[in-house]
Parts: structure tokens; C-alpha cells; sequence
């Protein structure tokens, strides 16, 4: 009876840390903005550290459980542990951007500049950043420069982070237990019994997902742009409003690349099980 017992008890115990250890530390980088960066009052803190609590919440409850919840990919790592990095990645050089804007770092003007060349280097036709300052700033030279800089230093971020997983994912042997591989535990969402061939079923969701990830960093800058007045520039001069804009702006679309990408390389997998 203790023999049968322990192993389980071991099981909960460590699906029980993995899911504590998750949510601290997305209630660390929710909350590090509110706290580094300068000006920031103390009821911006306490907001962060409750919208952070959330988040917290809802990924110790996802990772503890032993049966599949919303996250994708929960099962195959390291899918989440990608987003995640990117995720910290972008909320940590983002904030030290404003506080070298503000000057409080001894590295500060170094960064600045690394971050003036990133912004002459995206500085091409076709660039989110360009377009950001044609239609968010009303005409080219217009855009704020600590703005011009986050997007600059966001996209960087993002397009190196989905590139990077891309080609993890199709070149190194992901995921790593495809004989047991559980489709319906790693895609929630996705209920492989309906409809279709579930491998066309996949590549079309796969497709869709690159596709608008690829569109979204345009389609947002034009509908702030056309916003009827809901949106305000100079919102972006306040410090925590521009890292949470870049962090939303730059990251949805890496989570939809790292998705699609994912979804292509299971359908791909499928296929060619068909065919041996």
C-alpha cells in the first residue's frame, strides 16, 4: 500500500512546485516594470502586484493540474519555456531602456545607442518601425525617440526569439517523445475528431497563425493610427504605458509564429508517419 502511495504523492508534490515556481516568476516579471521603473507611484505597484497575483494564479493552477487546460504545448517542452523567456526578455530590456531614457544606470548611454542603431537599421521600406512613425506620429521624424528606440528594441527581440524557435523546432528532434506524443493534451483547444484530415486541419491553423502574426504588428499600428481619438500618443511618453504597448505589440505575434510553427511541425510529423 505505502509503495503505491509514495510515487503518486511524489508526482503531485513535484507538478506542485513546477506550477509555484511558474507562477512566481510571472508574478516577477508582471510586476518589475511597476517597480523599476522611474516615477512609479505606489498604487501603480500594488496594481501590478494583483494583475500579476492573477496571471500567477492562473499558471499555477494550469501547470499543477495533471490534465490538460488551455496552454498549449504544456507537454513538449521547451515550447512555453521559449514564450516565457521571450516574454521576460522583452519586459526586462524594455524597462531598461526607460530607465536608461531616464538615466539611471551606469550603462545607460550604451544602451541608447545600441538602440539608435537597431532603429536606423529597421530604418527600411516596409518596417513596422517606419510605419509606426508615418501614421502613429503623423509624419516621418515625428515619432518620439524613446518610442522609435522600444519598437526598435521590441521587434529586434521578437523576430530573433521566433527565428530561434522556428529553427529548434525543425531542426532538432521537437518534440522529443513523438512516439507518445498526446495530441489532445498539448492543443486543448484544438479537437482533433472534428471535421477534416486532421493533418490539413493542422497545417491551414498552422498557416493562419503566421499569416496573422506576420500581419499584426502593421494591423495595430494602423488601427491606433485610426482610432477616432481612443488612442493618444502622448500616452506613450508615460514609462509603464510604452513597455506594456511594446510588450503586447511585439509578443502576441511571436506566440502566433511560435504556434503555427509548432502546429506545421506536427502536422509535418504526421505525414511522414503516414508514409513509413
Amino acid at each position: 500500500m505505502t509503495a503505491r502511495v509514495r510515487p503518486g504523492f511524489g508526482y503531485m508534490l513535484a507538478r506542485l512546485v513546477t506550477g509555484l515556481s511558474r507562477a512566481f516568476l510571472v508574478l516577477v516579471f508582471v510586476a518589475l516594470p511597476a517597480f523599476l521603473l522611474p516615477e512609479s507611484s505606489r498604487t501603480g505597484q500594488e496594481i501590478s502586484l494583483i494583475i500579476g497575483a492573477l496571471f500567477a494564479l492562473f499558471t499555477m493552477f494550469e501547470y499543477a493540474s495533471s490534465h490538460p487546460g488551455l496552454i498549449d504545448f504544456r507537454f513538449a517542452p521547451p515550447y512555453n519555456r521559449f514564450r516565457f523567456l521571450t516574454f521576460a526578455v522583452l519586459v526586462t530590456a524594455l524597462v531598461f531602456l526607460c530607465r536608461a531614457d531616464a538615466g539611471e544606470d551606469a550603462f545607460s548611454a550604451d544602451l541608447i545607442a545600441l538602440t539608435d542603431r537597431l532603429v536606423t537599421a529597421l530604418n527600411v521600406p516596409l518596417s513596422p518601425v517606419v510605419l509606426a512613425d508615418g501614421l502613429i506620429a503623423g509624419g516621418p521624424g515625428g515619432l518620439n525617440p524613446l518610442v522609435a528606440r522600444a519598437t526598435a528594441l521590441s521587434l529586434t527581440v521578437a523576430l530573433i526569439s521566433a527565428v530561434f524557435f522556428s529553427a529548434y523546432i525543425w531542426l532538432l528532434r521537437w518534440p522529443a517523445e513523438r512516439d507518445s506524443f498526446n495530441l489532445w493534451v498539448n492543443l486543448p483547444t484544438f479537437d482533433p475528431s472534428v471535421g477534416q484530415d486532421i493533418s490539413w486541419r493542422l497545417q491551414r491553423a498552422g498557416w493562419m497563425n503566421v499569416l496573422v502574426a506576420l500581419a499584426l504588428p502593421y494591423t495595430t499600428i494602423s488601427i491606433a493610427s485610426r482610432g477616432g481619438g481612443w488612442f493618444d500618443p502622448e500616452a506613450l511618453g508615460n514609462y509603464q504605458s510604452l513597455v506594456w504597448g511594446c510588450v503586447f505589440w511585439a509578443f502576441t505575434p511571436v506566440v502566433l509564429i511560435n504556434r503555427g510553427s509548432a502546429m506545421l511541425k506536427i502536422a509535418w510529423l504526421i505525414d511522414k508517419a503516414r508514409t513509413d
